[in-house]
């Protein structure tokens, strides 16, 4: 086999059957396994009637697997155990990969021209003002977020895999790109490999995701302050640059469809949760 798909799963199922029919759709001539982890779902046998009810065709390979409750960079590990691809890609279980995703990539690894690829992730809600605009403003630059990369096995076996001390879905994948990137493989990021994610629909939604992000990377930074400390200052800092909106009109109005307030949210609130984890307070979706 020679390209495995690895999907962690807790919870969600409105987006599962989406996702597996989306790889079911790929131009990708080649045999390919999906690795599906359930993690701990408290809905196990909704979400197996779901793998169960999807109709993949004879080329394409499904694992189902579960483990007990450990967060995502914990599947992800358990699912690159299981696999046998010597590309291992990863998507999200809300993200509907476009139908020539694989083989976009997966062909610059093939053609050694990289050793791990991301890809471009655009909003699945085209008809929402607010996920397009998060899509434009917040979420445009390059990525290396798990709902839509690819990686050489031997890296990952190399590198031990994801930090599994990275609990919730924040930051275990810029953390594994970083540590990629610092030993020396090449990364490329390829606009033609698309993925459609479903962006923050309400800013509610919107503001519990800069938290979590916040959370993320006080981790990051907790981890690297003394290994890397440039990179562990540098965390805050950058989280920072776009409190300067704070004076724009568009912010100091709340004009929710400004592109300003959206990316000052995005550094109060990540500075918030960055706070917050750094003194170790727990309650993860207080807002005030």
């Amino acid at each position: 086999m020679f390209v495995s798909v690895v999907i962690p799963v807790y919870k969600r199922t409105e987006w599962l059957k989406r996702c597996l029919q989306s790889l079911n759709k790929q131009t990708l001539k080649e045999e390919f396994e999906i690795i599906i982890v359930d993690d701990g779902s408290p809905n196990q046998g909704e979400i197996t009637e779901i793998i169960e009810g999807v109709k993949i065709r004879k080329n394409i390979h499904i694992i189902f697997l579960r483990q007990q409750n450990r967060g995502p960079a914990a599947a992800r590990n358990y699912g690159i155990s299981k696999s046998s691809g010597k590309i291992i890609c990863f998507l999200d279980d809300d993200s509907i990969a476009s139908t020539t995703w694989l083989e976009h990539i997966t062909r610059p690894i093939m053609e050694s021209k990289a050793d791990f690829v991301s890809g471009k992730t655009l909003s699945y809600y085209r008809d929402l003002e607010l996920p397009v605009l998060l899509e434009r403003s917040v979420y445009n630059g390059i990525s290396w977020a798990t709902c839509n990369i690819a990686y050489k096995r031997e890296i990952i076996e190399n590198l031990g895999g994801f930090d599994e001390s990275f609990k919730e879905p924040s930051w275990e994948d810029n953390e594994m790109a970083l540590r990629t990137i610092w030993a020396g493989y090449r990364h490329q990021y390829n606009r033609e490999a698309i993925v459609y994610h479903p962006h923050e629909r309400t800013i509610d939604e919107y503001k519990k995701k800069c938290l979590l992000n916040g959370r993320g990377a006080a981790r990051f930074f907790k981890k690297y302050i003394l290994k890397k400390p440039l990179w562990g200052i540098f965390t805050p800092v950058a989280m920072s640059r776009r409190l300067v909106y704070f004076l724009t009109p568009s912010v100091l109005l709340k004009r929710q469809n400004s592109a300003s307030y959206v990316k000052f949210l995005w550094s109060y609130y990540s500075l918030k949760g960055f706070v917050q984890e750094i003194k170790g307070n727990n309650a993860k979706n207080k807002e005030s």
